[in-house]
């Protein structure tokens, strides 16, 4: 029944958004906001002469449906016209370009808005497109190309994020003819030993570093284009020992992979919890490549005996349902960091990526100096992610441990100041501001030996925010946003953008953490929720769709993750009382109620909202749900 009421249709989608937005808010944000107003008027006003219709609109971002794509297509033309006349006007003091993405494709109706693939694809061609640009799919380019006198550069078969399709640039002038630079090989270096892997790895056509060349038939016109990045899936590294106090080499191994191969922008790595994921639920390869879009799969095994220690590794090509590379790793304990780089060193030459290792610490040997310390970092992180009393106490214990095995380490501190955070947060604190501002001395404490360590300048925006020092904590965001690389660092940088109010770019970030971790801790879905509250309450809107569409997807899953499942509740019943729909409202609130953690004033304000300037949402919705019968504690 559930799929006979879903209302799907053909539909052409035009997305747009402007080129350099949050630089130019930067330079000038009055003037800025000024110029996309105007811009936006234009926009509406081809839209209402060419029939189109705007359906979505976020920040900078405008999605519009058209019947025919003809009129789309003519309708983004003339616009990019119009904005390019506009820049060369005299009265102009700040430029403004915009990327047009075109689709035609299947979509999903509802009420007004419209979800699917086909508003997918628009905008990855809306990315793909050229400033003052217009991109075009094969359904929309096979259905004009004779009814309309304009010169295509055909790009070829484009993979952006999880989206495959045929791309075309439609040719405005000259500048929109993009011309191919070829590198030569004396700038691009190959390993001559693995180019025979690599042939087999990309199917012989795709350089991830080169560019690729693509001749349009109809018109000779040369253009360039790169093939995306793969995605590479590390697996976890399972423990064949047959006991469990030796599933910390596989765990390091598997993080210490993901790491290496994540500083290099060449490849897509998904985070360790997809991977997890995967493997605790045995989901096939063929659902792996069409879920998450992955080329390579790595993983492997260990086996002790003794102080001796074999680690198996192999890289699968899923496409072709290939071992492209395997080998067999022995060592004894002391000897695991140096395994590690061996093994991400293998692995990345044998993906064609150009890597040098001399002389440069891994991140591992640079903060744990010694494996104990390594394995009990591990084991203390495990038990602190548990969030229990319990194991809160184990992670203290361990870092006691390490912390007398390497006094000198201050990297430890940092470990130590989110343990004191975590007090305050399971009300075992006798002293929380105490514990707070030992918990921010430590990680300045970090900041002072190694000042671009990312991981201290997240503990420590927190606690500011905590402690209400709003400026310190929200002028750390533009460095942490540079540095991070690891799904944490980058999910703290999208909650501190939203405690300091900047819900635009909280909610780019968390949906990046999205796409690289998709099954993260439950934390992140929940404040990814509560930016895109904050943002429809900030900007005074009625519009919940986006939001009430996330938490009926995500309000009957399974996690771990305290309050998860409850909020989404909470959210949705809030919404449905916004809409004046009490009945809904009053079942989702119940609900929650029936559950483990049901939701508290205590709980949103001193946990939810507790490191959050902007206070206007949270009071609207505790008013909300006290009305509904939420209790203070």
């Amino acid at each position: 029944m559930a799929n006979k009421e879903i209302e799907r249709k053909i539909a052409v989608i035009f997305a747009t958004d402007v080129v350099g937005y949050s630089k130019s808010i930067e330079k000038n944000e009055d003037q800025t906001i000024k110029n996309f107003r105007a811009c936006k008027k234009i926009l509406e006003d081809l839209f209402s002469e060419h029939d189109g219709r705007i359906f979505n609109t976020a920040g900078d971002s405008v999605l519009a449906e058209f019947s025919s794509a003809v009129s789309a297509v003519i309708c983004a033309t003339e616009f990019q016209k119009l904005m390019k006349e506009r820049n060369e006007s005299e009265t102009t003091e700040l430029k403004m370009e915009f990327r047009v993405g075109i689709n035609m494709g299947d979509v999903v109706v509802e009420g007004d808005n419209l979800y699917g693939d086909g508003i997918n694809i628009a905008a990855r061609l809306e990315a793909l497109a050229q400033p003052n640009g217009v991109c075009l799919s094969r359904s929309v380019h096979e259905f004009i190309n004779k009814k309309m006198d304009f010169l295509f550069n055909d790009l070829g078969e484009q993979t952006v994020k999880d989206n495959k399709f045929h791309a075309f640039d439609v040719v405005i002038d000259d500048s929109h003819k993009r011309i191919v630079k070829t590198k030569t090989k004396s700038k691009i270096p190959l390993v001559a030993s693995i180019v025979g892997i690599l042939i087999l790895a990309v199917g012989g056509i795709a350089y991830y570093n080169l560019p690729i060349k693509y001749i349009d038939k109809n018109n000779g016109i040369t253009v360039k284009t790169t093939s995306d990045r793969p995605a590479i899936l590390v697996m976890p590294f399972a423990n064949q020992s047959g006991k469990k106090e030796n599933d910390y080499i596989g765990n390091g191994m598997t993080s210490h992979l993901i790491t290496t191969l994540s500083q290099h922008e060449q490849l897509l790595v998904l985070g360790k919890s997809t991977g997890e994921y995967i493997q605790k639920n045995q989901v096939s390869d063929e659902d792996i490549v069409k879920t998450y879009g992955v080329k390579f799969v790595l993983g492997g095994g260990i086996q002790v005996s003794g102080n001796k220690t074999r680690i198996n590794v192999e890289l699968k090509d899923l496409a072709k349902n290939d071992i492209i590379w395997s080998d067999i790793y022995d060592f004894s304990e002391d000897d695991i960091f140096n395994i590690q780089d061996q093994v991400g060193s293998s692995v990345l030459s044998h993906l064609q990526i150009e890597i040098t290792l001399g002389g440069v610490e891994s991140t591992a040997l640079k903060r744990l100096f010694t494996p104990e310390v390594y394995k009990n970092n591990l084991l203390g992180s495990t038990a602190f992610q548990l969030m229990t009393p319990e194991g809160h106490y184990r992670a203290e214990e361990l870092w006691e441990i390490n912390k007398k095995i390497e006094p000198d380490n201050f990297y430890l501190d940092v470990n130590r100041a989110w343990q004191l955070v975590q007090k305050t947060w399971l009300g075992i604190s006798k002293k929380p501001q105490e514990d707070l501002k030992n918990a921010h001395r430590l990680a300045l404490g970090v900041l002072e030996k190694d000042p671009d360590y990312v991981g201290a300048m997240s503990i420590a925006a927190m606690i500011e925010q905590t402690l209400g020092d709003f400026d310190a904590a929200c002028g750390r965001i533009d460095k942490m946003r540079i540095l991070s690389e690891l799904v944490l660092d980058i999910a703290m940088v999208a909650d501190t953008q939203r405690s300091c109010g900047d819900y635009d770019g909280s909610i780019k970030t968390y949906e990046k953490v999205h796409r690289i971790a998709p099954h993260y801790s439950a934390w992140v879905k929940t404040y990814y929720l509560f930016a895109i509250m904050m943002k429809t309450f900030d900007e005074k809107s009625a519009n919940y769709e986006k939001a009430k569409k996330y938490a009926l997807e995500h309000s009957n899953k399974d996690y771990v993750y305290a309050g998860t499942r409850e909020t989404f509740h909470t959210v949705l019943a809030y919404i449905y009382y916004k809409e004046g729909n009490l009945k809904l409202a009053k079942d989702h609130f119940e609900k929650q109620k029936t559950m483990k953690n049901s939701i508290t004033k205590w709980w949103i304000e001193n946990f939810d909202f507790v490191n959050s300037r902007p206070k206007e949402f949270m009071n609207d919705y505790v008013k909300v749900l006290q009305s509904l019968g939420m209790p203070d504690q």
